[in-house]
């Protein structure tokens, strides 16, 4: 899901299409792009961390992987962790 929002953030954002117009006018790329990328570290933040850390605690075996994971499928990631383990109620699935 970050990765799709940030696309399409991207690929709409109209000063980004203005700098790459004017791609030799640092000062005004760094200025027309810092709110970007401010977004978008909020957006990590927000929706990628908390997939990440309960990926991690719940699959002490292979961290790295399901880190990975639930980096890219964050909210995937956390829809299934909840069903699992909210709806279905299985027994010891990643006691917090």
């Amino acid at each position: 899901m970050v990765v799709l929002s940030s696309s399409i953030l991207l690929l709409n954002n109209s000063t980004v299409l203005n700098n790459i117009k004017n791609i030799n006018d640092n000062a005004k790329m760094l200025s027309n792009n810092i709110f970007i990328m401010i977004y978008l570290t909020m957006l990590l933040i927000v929706t990628a961390l908390p997939a990440v850390m309960v990926a991690i605690h719940c699959n002490p075996d292979n961290k790295a992987l399901f880190g990975i994971l639930a980096f890219l499928f964050s909210d995937v990631y956390l829809l299934q962790w909840a069903i699992k383990k909210f709806v279905l109620k299985r027994e010891n699935y990643c006691k917090l």
